[in-house]
């Protein structure tokens, strides 16, 4: 859930978040688990293959412990520039203890190996498309051919009459409910661009992606202003 060169404010943000952060993600985003488990299919390993995997921007460990269930051979590396966010994904991830390793820091600054996988929720989007698409190149480096790069994140529609509507459709939404329809907040994510979000437009992505080398790269699942991109080498 970081930059990859984060400003302080944002690391202090992400720590400030980071004890509510769980219940705030599932009443906020309705498409919260979704995104997850679609970015999850993008996988192209068999539960019975022993593969690394890195994540950027861990946050609780929502997604690393899916995958790690999920694929009982992976292992997964992550990072992620607040700690309070790494230590609550210790805590969710001691089941997996053995099969994990976290670090702190900024997205850039993961270790150079190879990776059969690197995946991101909900992270990338902090960073200026410049950052962006330096980091893509990073990543295409990491991966052996055949690799899988797996991005769910916010991203910005094409047609920016689709975000004033986006705004209307979440302003409908009651706060503070707890029924199907009914959230704690409005779905920040769809349209509200938060003063630490640099979102991108779904084409410029996989543009970007393309230009970095990736051979095969689609938008399989979409909600709103949230997408999963599939990446493979």
């Amino acid at each position: 859930m970081a930059g990859a060169r984060a400003t302080p404010n944002l690391r202090e943000e992400f720590d400030r978040e980071a004890p509510d952060y769980d219940r705030t993600a599932l009443a906020s985003m309705p498409g919260y688990a979704d995104l997850h488990r679609a970015l999850l299919f993008g996988i192209p390993y068999l539960p019975t293959r022993s593969f690394r995997a890195l994540e950027l921007g861990t946050g609780t460990g929502t997604l690393t412990a899916l995958v790690l269930r999920e694929f009982p051979h992976a292992t997964v590396t992550g990072i992620d520039l607040s700690r309070r966010m790494i230590a609550k994904a210790r805590a969710k991830l001691r089941p997996f203890r053995n099969r994990v390793e976290l670090l702190t820091g900024d997205l850039g600054d993961f270790p150079l190996a190879e990776y059969d996988a690197v995946i991101s929720a909900l992270a990338i989007h902090h960073l200026p498309d410049r950052e962006k698409w330096r980091l893509f190149r990073r990543i295409y480096r990491c991966l052996p051919r055949g690799g899988y790069f797996g991005d769910a994140d916010d991203h910005l529609p094409e047609d920016a009459v689709f975000d004033s509507r986006y705004v209307q459709v979440a302003a409908r939404f009651t706060a503070g409910g707890t029924g199907p329809g009914a959230w704690t907040s409005p779905q920040e994510v769809w349209h509200e661009h938060e003063r630490f979000d640099r979102p991108c437009t779904i084409a410029a992505e996989i543009a970007a992606l393309a230009r970095a080398g990736f051979a095969h790269v689609g938008n399989p699942w979409r909600f709103y202003g949230q997408a999963v991109v599939w990446a493979y080498k």
